[in-house]
């Protein structure tokens, strides 16, 4: 085998591997030295923690794709194993050590290293039969113990090809009577197939429309366009190998009747059909809570990567209205995420770690729990930092050769996602952060629509439709009216229609706004002048463009604007 072909290799086991280490339920591991001069050995020394770190993920029915239940499981895989270890990727813990502490962490403590590494310099005995703690079993059990109630969803037969979909399953949820929600776990038959998933829920009838439109179970698509949201001020959602650890009855969820569940499925074809059989169990509160969260989501939906960018960056902050405590963070981007920094800046100047991820793994993603809440005063302003990488160096990149990656749904898409969870301190507080938070939303969904019509039009006007691109210049404008970029496409799409006069009116507005300073902005103004036969004032326009872009080095710019120049003045 090549040498890189093993290093791929390792790279695989070590993901999967990691996954073991996920859960960190049972027992707490006690690292027994045995007496002076013995050697360790697997029954003894590392069976207890491989037991329970590992097989909770390796075993015949987990999600990793071997077990890790024998001497003879981790022999024959050892080198890989060794390899994990010592590089820590082995659990899949993403978030940088220093910065932040999180509830559950399943990092592997320098002990623990420690002693693998002498066990396997030792000699990697396997030990005396009698030493070996029982082989752990594990059926078909929830991690929280039985829940209060379970909800079957509709069995989905996964396609054996085809591209990454996203499938959404709808059941009712038979409830008499309102109850609180403080925990919810999610199970499915075979987890290969399911990269992560989101549980909403709808209390009108929509999900149940779409999914009746469909001759399948459920709908698809990732942008949900039912009613369907998160529970009031909860993200729920769930990756292979993620810490299931129990909620907070005084910050429980209300569930009312007549509710319908809807599980979306992050879904990858495996080659063969798959058969997904979630389950969704609900752990009650005892009494009605006391508390209420919200959920701060910062991102951007102005994403547009070059090819070959190894570091485009894509920001967003958010300023608090009122007092808060954070209580968690769930990042979210694709394959060419590389780096997410999630900071608060507060009104005193000091700055406090949400989260800090330098190295973005697709494959390990999930929602963190802070160990202690983050107190967060009003005034706080909290900011997102993404980079990605599109690139031939990122080896996640999907393209080969790479291209053009923008916002959207799919996998070979990009998304820029930090969801904070906070807890205000009383209703009004609460009350008075949704309706900030209900503005900021608006805006960001706005200049999204905006942008989409404004690359509609620029994309039939390259195909010369001036008419069709003209409308969505306007619907463009009508969300943003000074979009200097619109206004530019607009007027070359009129000058072209020979609508001189209001081609001339379009452009003095986005030279006005550019403070008649961007040469790209005057190349379009000149254009118009001609096309409204005002020829000395484009021969004018002209050669002040090309001065804007010789002094700032645009040679290529220079000269076609020169090109330009030369028909005007042959006229």
């Amino acid at each position: 085998m090549k040498a890189g072909s093993i290093h791929s290799l390792v790279l695989l086991v070590v993901g999967v591997v990691g996954a073991a280490a996920a859960s960190g339920r049972g027992p707490p591991v006690v690292l027994v030295q045995g007496a002076s001069g013995d050697s360790l050995t697997f029954n003894r020394d590392i069976a207890p923690m491989l037991f329970a770190r590992c097989a909770t993920c390796h075993h015949p029915n987990g999600s990793a794709p071997f077990d890790l239940l024998s001497y003879r499981d981790v022999q024959l895989r050892l080198p890989l194993i060794v390899d994990a270890i010592e590089r820590r990727s082995m659990p899949p813990w993403v978030p940088e050590p220093g910065f932040v502490k999180f509830a559950g962490e399943r990092r592997l403590t320098d002990d623990e290293i420690d002693l693998f590494r002498r066990w396997v310099a030792d000699g990697a005995r396997e030990g005396n039969p009698a030493d070996l703690p029982p082989t752990p079993e594990f059926g078909d059990v929830w991690q929280l113990g039985e829940p209060d109630l379970v909800v079957s969803l509709p069995a989905y037969t996964v396609p054996p090809e085809g591209f990454d979909r996203y499938r959404n399953l709808v059941a009712p949820i038979p409830l008499s009577e309102t109850r609180y929600v403080s925990t919810v776990e999610l199970r499915w038959g075979d987890t290969r197939v399911v990269h992560h998933s989101r549980m909403m829920i709808d209390p009108t009838p929509s999900s149940r429309m779409f999914d009746a439109r469909d001759p399948e179970p459920g709908f698809d698509g990732m942008e949900i366009v039912t009613a369907a949201d998160n529970p009031p001020g909860h993200f729920v959602g769930w990756a292979p190998g993620g810490v299931q650890l129990r909620g907070s009855d005084e910050i429980a969820w209300p569930l009312n009747p007549g509710t319908d569940l809807v599980l979306q499925l992050h879904l990858r074809p495996t080659g063969v059909p798959e058969l997904v059989e979630p389950k969704v169990g609900f752990y009650f509160a005892r009494q009605p809570p006391t508390k209420a969260t919200a959920l701060i989501m910062l991102g951007s939906f102005e994403i547009d990567i070059p090819p070959g960018d190894s570091n485009y960056l894509v920001t967003d902050t958010y300023r608090l209205p009122v007092d808060v405590e954070a209580l968690g963070v769930y990042p979210h981007a694709h394959y060419l995420g590389k780096l997410v920094w999630g900071r608060a800046m507060l009104p005193d100047g000091t700055t406090k770690w949400l989260i800090r991820i330098d190295e973005w793994n697709f494959n390990s993603q999930e929602e963190y729990r802070y160990r202690t809440p983050i107190f967060l005063p009003a005034g706080t302003t909290l900011s997102m930092r993404w980079l990605y990488d599109n690139s031939t160096d990122n080896p996640s990149n999907p393209n080969d050769p790479p291209r053009r990656v923008v916002y959207g749904s799919l996998s070979s898409d990009e998304m820029s996602d930090l969801v904070l969870q906070v807890l205000p301190r009383n209703k009004e507080d609460l009350d008075i952060l949704n309706r900030d938070l209900a503005w900021k939303y608006e805006t960001r969904d706005v200049l999204y629509v905006a942008r989409r019509e404004r690359t509609a039009g620029d994309e039939l006007a390259a195909m010369g439709s001036f008419e069709e691109a003209i409308e969505h210049y306007q619907q463009a404008l009508r969300l943003k009216t000074d979009d200097i970029d619109v206004l530019v496409g607009m007027a070359g799409a009129l000058a072209s229609l020979g609508r001189g006069a209001a081609a001339v009116t379009v452009a003095e507005r986005a030279a006005q706004l550019s403070g008649y300073g961007d040469p790209v902005v005057l190349d379009e103004l000149a254009g118009a002048y001609a096309a409204a036969g005002e020829l000395d004032r484009a021969v004018a326009t002209a050669q002040r463009a090309i001065e804007l872009a010789t002094a700032a080095g645009s040679n290529d710019l220079a000269n076609t604007i020169r090109e330009h120049l030369l028909k005007y003045r042959a006229r």
